[in-house]
Parts: structure tokens; C-alpha cells; sequence
């Protein structure tokens, strides 16, 4: 049966498919096959024509729905014939056929696909295709033809049998597009609307969304009317909330990027997809996926996107973790209609982690599993998005529960917990701690939860939240919390050290700790946002706690501290004067006392003696600030650079108390003795060092050198976003142009971050390097020119590939000041490394020995298989042959002997295109003729397809000096050198040559581009010139519109004497 109906489509089809039989190009396909019809009449007007066009499309959806069906009948599962079969063939003409003369001509303008972006036709391209009249809501042939059609073909591709598969490899674009006309054109009636309204989403609900995306983005290209754009994009917007949409969208993004994309996804997506997502494609993904459809508020699409989401962000692969983190942050909390708080992105993704982390009243407990998930997705969100205020609005709120978790973790062994918290908090501290942030934590260092609830273990041996046990001893808690200082002491230390501080920022804790420790009148620091149990700053616990602090920050960062002693003395000077006051009023009143008199007996009598308890405290408070005076004052060079009061004030209390030994203990009189001794010593050094230096002169750029020194210490650290934060922060003083910089060693530095493998960090680096060029072209053009080329074969080929990224923006950066000797620099070396001088050697011995290690490796593997390794089995479900196509293609573009890598000059041919457009004036007559020879050298000599890219490449050299001097010419530039004569002959001579010859198909797109360009130029140079300049030339060659272009031929009119009366 199945034979009989191939066989009537074959004597069906005869006329278009023996060529003999074919006449000439003047009639068209329809006409060709209705005139072997029976009783057909001649097609003598458009009537006629359309009646035989629906007749032969009827007869070819006849034959395709008899093949469907005996398809069906003999295997259900039966797959599409082989590829090359004579039967598929048929099928694909049938196919093609109803595309081309039923589906294409009754299309509205601008709905589906452009013909020279479908499938490969397999009609014979001398048919021609005769298209029917615009449609209108009168004509009702287009009405009926494409119902027909829609009413055929449907069914059959939503059955998932027969020639369902056949149909969607050929026409599912298409169908799509002859849907969208029947069930939206305002060209048909109503009730034939409605009737295929759902249509639409019925066929698109079929497909996974990884196939509807590239449909649907095909059918809105520019010229895509109204009335199909709003649907198209509704239901593309919604294509996120399908069950694994999101994955499915994110895969074809990743696909499409690395050229890789599969045509049917699995749907259940890869699970690993970030590998192929470069920084730009996440960057359209994050914008696709947070567009909120028109049909729906925002409230509505982020609570449906949200599981998706959380799924991802809850994912073990860490390129998952870093998209979902990147979405997130940039996508949805990084915008203030969605992420700020009260929003719905706020309350999704924010307010979850504070509740977890800070449980307001009634959330109490937090499970183990829901804190420790917690903890993981804000150390995601942390550590993989560069974005340091988000980063401060995530942390802030749970500062101090992330520190008291982090200590508890600590103190009961969970090493695991403690060390995700403090990449929390070291991460914080690096891009955007602020003076309040760490005091707030020196201030409640024993912080382990509010009055109602407070850390436990948890039941899988983790750490959960649970409310705190009324019955428990107050003082029991504490004993525990008081062994556990000295551990939250160094913890804190930890933070600070990891945390790189400015001196002046250690000089405020320590200050802080100090005044705390020796008056205790400081009231503590408080978080609105937190419920904190305040302790009394008098409780000897407390004084302990800041006695251990100030005693570990002495030790730890004594240098730091004592470069900034202003913040001491202020704190020092009142506390020794009111003692000294004090005391002078004590020692006075003992002597008014010691006098005999019958008042003062009498007073002695009545008063018995006071205790000397205050007198006692006061003298250890002195005793305290005198250490730690001597502490901050050690030998030490650095000249003593204090106010002169307050230096005078202590020196004066300083004496006072030395003096008094007697009425006071040897210790603190010795001790104030020792001080002196210091002062006077650090006080003959400050002398000795403003007699002998050079005038004082005031450094205008101290803030710029402390955030080089910053920048510098982030741009070492092992957190991606710290490295982002110093990048920025160098980028800064290089778009001021601060004069602190040292060019070469910032080139230096930046070109050593671009061998970083966060591709946000190398690409702000490029970034960096375009600014640093613009103030200083020739010292940065040089410097990245002679790491391009590497001469001394130091480099791998990826970072060159990102040197000639950073070259070629750089390029791009500077514009018109691209001239002179940069411009020389860059030409003749982009032409040495694209030639095939190139000398490797180097390089053909890294490459031989991995082969050999390679070869050796496959030789043990089959000794232990005793034979051939067997095959291993792709579980992504990839095609073996195009990968083993890819690998060949890419081991063909290194294996260039001694010369260099096809990739590398690719790229330098690229660079070269760059300089050209960019400035083709700066660049000169002569290295752009050698250009545009040694590219055409390449096209006619590099022929083999490995070589594909270059000459892609080459190509594309010329395109760009052709836009080159099509803008010159608009701006009235005179280059004295371009396509003219003999040498646009040439040219497009071997172009024309390279079409024909040349199988790559994107190399004969560009070409054809170059020609059809290369004519306009020539056309121009025939005609005259165009635009602007054309009408100003005209004028100053004094023609109008009506003259012929190159003629200044004007009759002298001569005045006339005429006689009147």
C-alpha cells in the first residue's frame, strides 16, 4: 500500500523532478504541474492560477496524509526513512511544495520565516515560485487554502507518528507561522479566527521549550507585524514557567553560545550549564527570564519563577550555583521595581534568609536543614555575584547571628559551618565593611542570641535555632560563655586580619575596645534590626572581654595601631587629668585634716574615715591607661606626630604623678617615669626628623595611594567578588587619570589578571586596559602588542586570545587617536602573526610530547582491555560523529607544524579589521595595501577547511575597509588610496574566484556581501558621488542635478542690448 502511494506521488511530482521534462524558467511550479493534470485549462489570469494551485496542493496533502496513514498502520513507532532514500526524498518535495506554494503565498508581509533562512528546499532551484495578492478581508482563496493546509497538517504533527517527525525537521516553523496567520491576521473573518485561536498554543505546548525558543525568535524578526508580535512574545515570556523551563532556556542559551545547540532537548536538561555560559549570554539570559509578561504582574511571574530558581540556586554544580546567584542578584534583586525591600523579589529571595538566620517571633525553631540550606545560598549569592551593595544589604541585617553562629560552630567543633559563615563575613568585610559594622561586634562579642531563642545542636549533628530554656541558670550560660572569650577573641582577630583594614579603621576599634575597657561609659553599639541582650558595660565580664580584646589587637596589629595614636592620647588625656585632679584634691584635703583643731577633731568624731575603695579603682583605671600608654609608646622610629596640647596635657599629668611617690604605688610612679623617658625619646626623633628632612609637603593624593594599596591587596585575595572589587577600585583611579600610577606596572597588573578564570574579573580588566590606553596609547598598545605576539612562547593560547581581545578593544576605545606609531606598532605585527612566518618552536615540543603522552596512555589502555577501548557511551545524549568532527576540526587548527595556531590568526586578522574601520587614515596607505594583499594571499592559497575561519576572517579585512572608506567619504575625508583600477579588478576577480571554489558556506556569504559592496563603490565612482558630500561637491563643482557627473561645461551668457522704444 505504502508502495503505491510513493508511487503516485513519484508520477505526481514528475514534473518538477525530471529535468527534461521541466520547461522553461518563464512558467512557475504550479503551472509546470497543473498543465500534466488532466483536462486542465490554460492559465490565463489569477483566477485560473488559483484554482490551480489549490488543486495541485490538495493532491500533495493528499499524498502526504495516504503516507501518513499507511505509516501508522504498518508501525506506529516507525522512524522517518533514511536520510538519502529515494523515498524521503519524495517526501521532503511533497513537503517543500506545500510550503512554498500553499503556506509562503497566503502569509501576511513580514509573518515567517525569510525564504533564505529556511531549510534547504528540495525542489530544483530553476522553478520559480509565482506569489498570489496581498491578502485582504475580501479575498477569501488564501482563507480557504490555508485552513486546508493548517486542517491537514496539524493533526499529523501533534500524533508523534508517521511522518510527524519528517514534517517537524522540514515545516514546523512554518506550520507555526500558517497557524498564527488563520488564528490572528485581521485579514480573516472572526469565526474563522476563533476557530484556530488555540491552535497556537496547542502546537507550541507540544514541543519542549528549548525547540519553541528558536521558532518563535525566528518569527519575530523586524518586519514582524503587530498583530503576530504580542503573542509570539506573550507566550515567549511565559515559556520560564513551564515545568524545567528555565533549565531548558538556560541550555539553549549555553548551546547556541558554544555553536553547539541540540535541536531536541531531553526534557530533563543537562544538569551542568553554566561551563558554556560566557558573561554576555548569562547576561541575555538573566533579561529573558526576569522580563515579566504582559499578562502578568510581577508578583504573579516571580512566584511562579521562584522554584525554578531555588532548585537551581540549591543545585551542587557550582556553574549552576553561579547562574542562579547571578539571576538572582542582577536580575531580580539588583532592580528596584522587584528586588528592593517590600517587593516581591525581596520577600522571595531576602526576607527568607533574614527569618532563618534572625527568626522573628513565632518562626522559632529553625530546623538544622532549613538553617544550614540557608546558610549555603547566601554564601552563593555572596561569593559568586560581584555586586558589593547587595552584598551589604544581604549581610547587614544578619551580621551579628552570623557571627554568634559562627562562634558557636566554633566552640562545639562544626568546622564545616564555621568556615561557610566566615567566607560570609570575610567577603563582607573586604568590599564594604563599614567603622559601626565592627564595633557592633566588638561591642557583643559573646552575642549568642536574643531573650528568646538561641543556638543548639541540631539533630543530624549541625547547629539549629531553638528557643531559649527559661529554666536554665543564668550564670550556668555564662561560666560557658566566659571560657569561650579567648576563642571569640581570636575569632575576631581572624575577621579583622582576613579583612585587610586601613590603619585608621584599626586605630577606631582599638580606641573603642580601650575606652571601653578603662571608663567603661560607652554605651554599646545597637542594630535597630536586632533584639540584643545589653549588658551592663561596668560588669567586670564585660571589662574582662575588653581587657582580652585590647590585650590580642596590641599584639596582632601593633604596627598598624601605633601609626595612629591620636585616637589613645585623646582617650588617655582625660582619664590622667581627672586623676590627677583627683588626687591633688585628696592630698589637700588629708592636709587640711592633719591640722589640731577643735572643728576638725569634731569631724573626726562625726565622720569616721572613708573607705578607700573609689580611691583604690581610680588608681587601677590609671594604672590600666599607663600600660597601655607604654604598650602603644615602644621603641619605635616613627616621629610622634600628636596635637601639642593634648601632648602637653599628659606630659604635664605625667610628671605630677612621677612626683608623687610617696601617696602613690612605686608601680605607677615608675611606670609614668618609663613614659616620659619614651615621650621625650619619640619627641627627639620627631625633631630630629624635621630638622633634618626636607620641608613637610602636604600629599594632595593620600586617598588615592590608600585605595591603590587596597586595591592591590583585593586584586591578590582568592574571592572572585573581592578580585571584582579591586579591579573597580583600579579602574577608578585610572578613569581620573590619578597620578599616582605607575603606567608599565598597572599595565603589567592588569595583563596578569587576564589569565584569571572568572571571566567577570579578566573582562573588567580588559576594560581597565582600554581606559589606561586612551592617557597613554603607545606604552599600553606596546605592551599588549609584545604579549600578543609572544615571541619568547611564554604564554598559552587562551590568555593571547584574551591579549587580543584587550588589544582589540582597545583599539576600539581609542578611535581617532589610533595614529602614528601605535598604529605602525599594531598593523605590521597583526600581519606578522597572521602570516605564516609564524616560528614555534617552542610550542611543536609541548605539542609533540603531549601526543606522545597521549599516544602512550591509549597503548596501556588497550594492553589492559586486551584490544580495542571500547567506545564510551555519551549519557547527554551528544552525537558521536559531530563531535569526533569538532575534535578533528580543532586538532587541525592546532597542528600547524612550527607555524602558528589557525585560532591566533584568526584573531590577529580580526584585530587587523578592527584597526582598519576604526581609523584606516591613522593606519596609512602602505600597511593597508599590504593588508588587503597578504588577505587576499590567504584566500587564494589557504584552501584547506580547517583553514575556514581564516579565510572567514580575510574576508571580513576587506568588509572593513570598505565600511572604512564609505565613512571617510561621508565625512568629506581625502584618503588618496581605496578600491579603484586595476587593483577593484583584481579584488573581485578573486572573490569571485574564492565563491566558486570555496565549500564554506559562511566564507561564500561574506563574500557575497563584499562584492554586492564592492559594486556599490564602483557604481558610486561611475555616477558620482552620493550623500551630503555628493550635494557639496556638486556645488563646489558648480553642477545641479541635472548635469552629468565629471562635466563643467556652462554657456557664457553674455549680456544682450536690446533697443525700446
Amino acid at each position: 500500500m505504502e508502495d503505491h502511494i510513493l508511487s503516485e506521488a513519484e508520477r505526481f511530482l514528475g514534473p518538477i523532478l525530471i529535468k527534461a521534462s521541466r520547461p522553461a524558467r518563464t512558467k512557475s511550479i504550479i503551472e509546470c504541474m497543473a498543465s500534466e493534470q488532466p483536462g486542465s485549462p490554460p492559465t490565463n489570469d489569477s483566477r485560473q492560477y488559483a484554482h490551480q494551485r489549490r488543486t495541485v496542493i490538495n493532491e500533495a496533502l493528499h499524498l502526504l496524509s495516504s503516507l501518513h496513514d499507511a505509516s501508522c498502520k504498518s508501525s506506529p513507532r516507525l522512524d522517518q526513512p533514511a536520510a538519502g532514500s529515494k523515498s524521503q526524498k519524495l517526501i521532503d518535495t511533497l513537503i517543500d511544495l506545500v510550503v512554498l506554494e500553499g503556506i509562503y503565498p497566503c502569509l501576511s508581509p513580514g509573518v515567517g520565516v525569510p525564504m533564505e533562512r529556511r531549510v534547504k528546499s528540495a525542489l530544483k532551484g530553476d522553478l520559480v515560485t509565482r506569489p498570489l495578492n496581498q491578502p485582504n478581508s475580501e479575498n477569501l482563496q488564501e482563507q480557504e487554502l490555508i485552513a486546508t493546509i493548517v486542517d491537514c497538517l496539524y493533526p499529523i504533527v501533534l500524533s508523534r507518528q508517521g511522518l510527524a517527525s519528517s514534517l517537524e525537521s522540514r515545516l514546523l516553523v512554518d506550520l507555526i507561522a500558517a497557524v498564527a496567520e488563520a488564528g490572528f491576521s485581521p485579514y480573516f473573518t472572526a469565526a474563522f479566527r476563533q476557530k484556530y485561536l488555540s491552535c497556537f498554543d496547542t502546537l507550541l505546548d507540544s514541543k519542549p521549550a528549548i525547540d519553541v525558543l528558536p521558532l518563535l525568535t525566528s518569527l519575530l524578526h523586524p518586519s514582524c507585524p503587530n498583530w503576530l508580535r504580542s503573542p509570539a512574545s506573550s507566550y515567549l515570556s511565559l515559556l520560564p514557567l513551564r515545568p524545567y523551563g528555565l533549565r531548558q532556556i538556560l541550555d539553549f542559551i549555553a548551546g547556541s553560545t558554544s555553536g553547539d545547540a541540540q535541536q531536541h532537548a531531553d526534557p530533563h536538561p543537562n544538569p551542568s550549564l553554566g561551563s558554556n555560559l560566557t558573561l554576555d549570554a548569562l547576561a541575555r539570559a538573566s533579561r529573558l527570564l526576569t522580563s515579566v509578561p504582559s499578562t502578568m504582574t510581577a508578583d504573579e511571574y516571580f512566584s511562579a519563577l521562584a522554584p525554578q530558581l531555588l532548585d537551581l540556586w540549591d543545585d551542587q554544580n557550582p556553574d549552576n550555583q553561579r547562574i542562579a546567584s547571578y539571576i538572582i542578584g542582577n536580575g531580580i534583586l539588583g532592580k528596584r521595581k522587584v528586588g528592593s525591600p517590600g517587593t516581591i523579589g525581596w520577600r522571595l529571595f531576602a526576607e527568607p534568609i533574614f527569618e532563618s538566620i534572625h527568626p522573628p517571633v513565632g518562626r522559632c525553631p529553625v530546623p538544622e536543614k532549613v538553617l544550614k540550606l540557608t546558610i549555603d545560598r547566601l554564601a552563593i549569592l555572596v561569593q559568586f555575584h560581584q555586586n558589593p551593595g547587595l552584598t551589604k544589604r544581604l549581610v547587614i541585617p544578619v551580621l551579628l547571628p552570623l557571627w554568634g553562629l559562627q562562634c558557636y560552630a566554633l566552640e562545639h567543633h562544626r568546622a564545616g559551618w564555621a568556615d561557610d559563615i566566615h567566607r560570609i563575613l570575610v567577603t563582607y568585610m573586604k568590599i564594604s565593611v563599614t567603622d559601626s559594622q565592627l564595633l557592633l561586634l566588638s561591642d557583643h562579642l559573646l552575642w549568642n542570641g536574643p531573650p528568646l531563642w538561641t543556638f543548639m545542636p541540631g539533630d543530624s549533628g549541625g547547629i539549629e535555632i531553638r528557643q531559649r530554656d527559661t529554666e536554665v541558670d543564668h550564670s550556668e550560660i555564662m561560666g560557658r560563655l566566659i571560657q569561650s572569650i579567648d576563642i571569640r577573641v581570636e575569632q575576631y582577630s581572624r575577621l579583622l586580619r582576613a579583612a585587610v583594614l586601613t590603619d585608621d579603621q584599626l586605630s577606631v576599634v582599638f580606641t573603642h575596645v580601650c575606652k571601653r575597657w578603662l571608663n567603661g561609659s560607652l554605651t554599646p553599639s545597637g542594630n535597630d534590626r536586632l533584639d540584643v541582650m545589653e549588658s551592663d558595660p561596668r560588669d567586670p565580664v564585660e571589662s574582662l572581654i575588653s581587657a582580652k580584646l585590647a590585650q590580642r589587637l596590641l599584639e596582632e596589629f601593633k604596627d598598624q595601631i601605633s601609626s595612629s595614636l591620636l585616637g589613645i592620647f585623646q582617650l588617655i588625656e582625660p582619664i590622667l587629668s581627672a586623676f590627677v585632679t583627683e588626687h591633688q584634691r585628696t592630698t589637700e584635703r588629708r592636709a587640711r585634716a592633719a591640722l589640731p583643731c577643735l572643728r576638725r577633731l569634731d569631724a573626726i568624731a562625726s565622720h569616721p574615715t572613708r573607705d578607700n575603695d573609689g580611691d583604690d579603682e581610680s588608681k587601677g583605671t590609671v594604672s590600666t591607661a599607663l600600660s597601655l600608654l607604654s604598650a602603644v609608646l615602644a621603641p619605635s622610629d616613627n616621629p610622634l606626630e600628636i596635637e601639642d596640647s593634648i601632648l602637653q596635657s599628659i606630659q604635664a599629668s605625667l610628671e605630677y604623678i612621677a612626683q608623687a611617690s610617696s601617696s602613690l604605688d612605686s608601680s605607677i610612679t615608675m611606670s609614668a617615669s618609663n613614659i616620659l623617658v619614651l615621650l621625650q625619646l619619640r619627641s627627639d626623633i620627631s625633631k630630629y626628623s624635621k630638622s633634618t628632612m626636607k620641608p613637610h609637603v602636604i600629599d594632595l593624593h593620600v586617598d588615592d595611594r590608600n585605595e591603590h594599596r587596597t586595591a592591590v591587596i583585593h586584586l591578590s585575595d582568592d574571592l572572585a567578588p573581592v578580585r571584582a572589587q579591586g579591579v573597580a577600585t583600579l579602574t577608578n583611579l585610572i578613569s581620573k587619570s590619578s597620578p599616582i600610577l605607575d603606567i608599565p606596572s598597572t599595565g603589567i597588573l592588569l595583563l596578569s589578571l587576564l589569565q584569571d578564570e572568572d571571566e567577570y574579573i579578566y573582562l573588567s580588566a580588559i576594560k581597565a586596559l582600554g581606559y589606561l590606553a586612551s592617557n597613554h596609547p603607545k606604552t599600553v598598545v606596546q605592551m599588549l602588542v609584545e604579549r600578543y605576539a609572544d615571541s619568547s612562547e611564554n604564554s598559552t593560547l587562551d590568555v593571547r586570545i584574551r591579549v587580543g581581545e584587550a588589544l582589540n578593544k582597545t583599539i576600539e576605545h581609542l578611535g581617532e587617536l589610533f595614529m602614528g606609531a601605535v598604529a605602525s606598532i599594531v598593523g605590521e605585527q597583526m600581519i606578522a602573526v597572521a602570516s605564516r612566518r609564524g616560528d614555534r618552536p617552542i610550542t611543536l615540543q609541548k605539542r609533540e610530547r603531549a601526543k606522545r603522552k597521549l599516544d602512550k596512555a591509549r597503548k596501556e589502555a588497550e594492553e589492559a582491555w586486551d584490544g580495542e577501548i571500547p567506545a564510551e557511551v555519551d549519557d547527554d545524549g551528544g552525537d558521536g560523529e559531530i563531535d569526533a568532527h569538532i575534535a578533528r576540526v580543532v586538532e587541525g587548527w592546532a597542528d600547524t607544524g612550527r607555524e602558528e595556531d589557525i585560532r591566533i590568526r584568526t584573531s590577529a586578522l580580526s584585530i587587523l579589521g578592527t584597526a582598519i574601520e576604526t581609523n584606516v587614515a591613522g593606519l596609512g596607505a602602505t600597511i593597508t595595501s599590504t593588508a588587503i594583499d597578504f588577505v587576499l594571499a590567504i584566500l587564494k592559497l589557504e584552501k584547506s577547511n580547517d583553514r575556514a575561519i581564516l579565510r572567514r576572517a580575510a574576508v571580513m579585512v576587506i568588509m572593513s575597509l570598505i565600511k572604512a572608506l564609505d565613512a571617510a567619504d561621508e565625512q568629506g575625508l581625502q584618503l588618496g588610496f581605496g578600491f579603484a583600477g586595476e587593483n577593484l579588478v583584481e579584488v573581485i576577480t578573486v572573490l569571485k574566484y574564492v565563491e566558486i571554489m570555496d565549500t564554506d558556506e559562511i566564507v561564500i556569504g561574506h563574500i557575497r556581501a563584499v562584492i554586492e559592496s564592492l559594486e556599490a563603490r564602483r557604481k558610486k565612482s561611475i555616477f558620482g558621488p552620493q550623500g551630503a558630500r555628493g550635494h557639496q561637491e556638486m556645488k563646489n563643482l558648480a553642477l545641479d542635478e541635472t548635469t552629468l557627473a565629471g562635466l563643467a561645461l556652462r554657456p557664457v551668457v553674455r549680456p544682450m542690448i536690446e533697443e525700446v522704444d
